[in-house]
């Protein structure tokens, strides 16, 4: 995506996922394979946060987050230049369906290209934000 098209407040495609303590699961085995944790664990969970429930990590709503926008960007331009930066909110637990949105704040012209701001928005299924921040990459 030519910057010449981006423009302050253009949304980027929005990003739905439905979230299970299956796919916490596997997303947390990808690192963590041989321990008890907050996200695999309800005692553990309860016992540590307070919960009645094990949580997602936070890393995951960051992949739904890249996600959105290496729609948004290309998979070109954001798998070499983007970056994703949340403030976590609320818990995600098994159940629950987030969406990702966000639109464009701005960018700014520089020596190795334009370089975009997106303000980033994490909801529930029930319309609760559970993360904000931002998303960048650097078009050429």
């Amino acid at each position: 995506m030519a910057s010449a098209n981006i423009a302050p407040g253009q949304q980027i495609p929005s990003v739905t996922k439905a979230v299970t303590q299956d796919t916490i699961n596997r997303f947390e085995d990808c690192g963590i394979l041989d321990r008890q944790n907050i996200h695999n664990n309800p005692e553990l969970a309860q016992q540590r946060l307070g919960t009645t429930y094990p949580i997602a990590s936070g890393r995951m709503s960051v992949a739904f987050a890249a996600e959105s926008l290496r729609r948004f960007f290309g998979p070109e331009v954001f798998n070499h230049t983007g970056s994703v930066n949340l403030k976590f909110l609320r818990p995600v637990k098994g159940g629950d369906t987030i969406t990702v949105t966000g639109e464009v704040a701005g960018q700014e012209q520089a020596d190795d290209g334009a370089h975009v701001t997106v303000n980033l928005y994490c909801e529930n299924q029930n319309g609760d934000r559970t993360a904000v921040g931002i998303g960048t990459a650097v078009i050429r």
